[in-house]
């Protein structure tokens, strides 16, 4: 009797665990505070010379910044994770070259951030604990009331000439930015939701046109000066028939936080719960 194959007979394919993180390279400021939120930290051993929150994080090793990246430093590191975001895809041929593991997250909407906290942890093999953190900030999104009547709120992100006593060139924030979904939440809408960009240009006479009930000012947040937000406030009486104006709803915020699209995104959330008009 002959011993033949049993057709039958199936190959078991075993998935293929990636190898544990311990070193991990970040390539933005919003990154280093997803992994420092994630309980990562220790682990984190290059990032960027403009991650300084946590505070403990300005003191690990610097790769450059967003024009300046220092590969050098990058590979002398030997990471067995590197995190940068979906503007950065242009590093991808660098990573491949040294065998570096990657993953890229993006931070144009509250959702991607989101996804991106959880894409993280995913990686990083704390995928509960992101999870936790994903699920806080959706709750602390969710509309706490309906507002039929939603102030419309201008969020200036940038502009030219801070204490000139004029409103020069304005960066402001358009509909595909994060900050569009942050002023929903808060209760208000964005007088530039219709504009599908992320930080369109307009000038003094687009804001008048506009007719705003709110102005949100957060240009001193990229400035390291210590001068006085209220001096930034300023310059916006010049438009003093703007209904903002009219009613005092013109607040100047200043904290680094504000800019960076990242886990603390409740606080710029709570910072417009407190400036929009509670109806």
């Amino acid at each position: 009797m002959s011993c033949g194959k049993n057709n039958s007979e199936t190959t078991t394919t075993m998935a293929i665990t990636p190898p544990p993180v311990t070193r991990i390279v970040s390539l933005a400021p919003s990154i280093t505070e997803i992994l420092y939120e994630l309980g990562l930290g220790d682990r984190v051993c290059g990032v960027t010379q403009f991650c300084r929150y946590p505070p403990e994080a300005a003191r690990k090793e610097k790769i450059g910044g967003q024009a300046d990246r220092n590969y050098e430093a990058v590979a002398r590191l030997k990471p067995d994770l590197a995190i940068i975001l979906k503007e950065q895809r242009d590093m991808i041929a660098f990573f491949d070259q040294y065998s570096i593991r990657y993953i890229v997250v993006g931070s144009d909407s509250v959702d991607e951030i989101l996804e991106s906290i959880q894409s993280v942890a995913n990686a990083c093999s704390v995928a509960d604990r992101g999870r936790i953190i994903v699920k806080d900030l959706r709750k602390r999104m969710e509309l706490e009331y309906i507002n039929r009547n939603k102030p419309k709120v201008l969020l200036c992100v940038s502009r030219d000439g801070i204490g000139s006593g004029a409103i020069g060139k304005c960066f402001v924030a358009g509909a595909t930015s994060f900050y569009d979904q942050l002023i929903d939440a808060a209760g208000g809408v964005n007088v530039m939701k219709n504009v599908k960009q992320a930080y369109p240009t307009i000038t003094a006479e687009a804001v008048i046109r506009l007719v705003p009930d709110v102005i949100i000012d957060l240009s001193m947040s990229y400035t390291d000066s210590h001068q006085q937000p209220q001096k930034s406030c300023d310059d916006w009486m010049a438009l003093k028939n703007v209904p903002a104006l009219k009613t005092g709803r013109v607040r100047c915020l200043y904290g680094d936080y504000l800019t960076i699209p990242g886990p603390r995104i409740g606080l710029i959330l709570e910072d417009f719960k407190n400036v929009l008009p509670q109806r």
